[in-house]
């Protein structure tokens, strides 16, 4: 654990009635870096996201965020913690019913305090900022692209200026041409800014072209964390399986 970690996991457990998902985890995630969370069917990605941003409760150890620990929080210094991050759920998770503007709007409304003049010129700010145009703010999501919906949905994330970004499988249901250019956009908007980004990805090149580091789950614990090409050695059949495939073998060899 440094000064510069941003979010840190302690001997963290998760568990589902008496199922354990995670047993003396720890994690530690630092400022201004893209960290990608990877692991096998069930090895609890998501319900690790979903514990650190506190829709799940812990049953062991503890998760502190900016230095403070979620377990401790509540009521108005909750909210504001909460207010500091932004997620991107799998798929985009926009509002059928509300425009695009009504959706990147939604959050600036929901905490409150602000003026409907400043909330249209921060829409306005953040369509500009994930390169969508001024007029694709009266579309309805049904009228968007695969790629324009994670745009979309990016945009209503980082709504309150977050400064850590959560993205569950951002690049699922994506051609491999939209799910390049959200690479390139996501990478860009993070070395802009300074965001922190953790995400979980089973997208091994979409990990190879945005992530600094990456985490391996596996036996409830992080199996190993580092840069992809030192993740890639570990002796684990899932890192095998998943690093080491035609796919993960050419991808390796280019970045050599």
């Amino acid at each position: 654990m440094s000064a510069n970690d941003i979010i840190v996991c302690r001997d963290l457990g998760t568990r589902f009635g008496s199922r354990w998902i995670h047993r003396h985890l720890d994690l530690a995630i630092q400022k201004g870096e893209i960290l990608a969370i990877v692991g096998g069917s069930g090895s609890g990605k998501t319900t690790l996201l979903r514990s650190i941003i506190g829709l799940n409760p812990i049953a062991e150890g503890s998760i502190e965020i900016f230095g403070q620990r979620l377990d401790r929080l509540n009521g108005r210094a909750g909210r504001l913690l909460r207010q500091r991050w932004g997620v991107l759920f799998q798929l985009g998770a926009l509002f059928s019913a509300l425009t695009v503007f009504e959706n990147i709007a939604f959050p600036l409304r929901e905490w409150g305090g602000i003026r409907r003049e400043d909330i249209c010129a921060l829409v306005a700010l953040k369509l500009q900022m994930v390169g969508l145009r001024p007029e694709d703010a009266s579309k309805l999501p049904a009228e968007l692209s695969g790629g324009m919906v994670k745009r979309v949905a990016l945009a209503r994330a980082l709504a309150l200026d977050a400064e850590i970004l959560f993205l569950d499988e951002p690049t699922s249901g994506l051609d491999p041409i939209a799910a390049a250019d959200f690479d390139r956009l996501l990478r860009q908007i993070q070395a802009d800014i300074g965001l922190t980004v953790v995400m979980i990805s089973h997208d091994l090149e979409s990990i190879a072209a945005t992530a600094d580091r990456v985490a391996v789950l596996s036996g409830g614990k992080v199996l190993s964390i580092g840069p992809l090409r030192e993740v890639a050695k570990v002796d684990d059949p899932y890192v095998r399986d998943f690093f080491h495939g035609s796919r993960g073998e050419h991808l390796l060899q280019s970045l050599c």
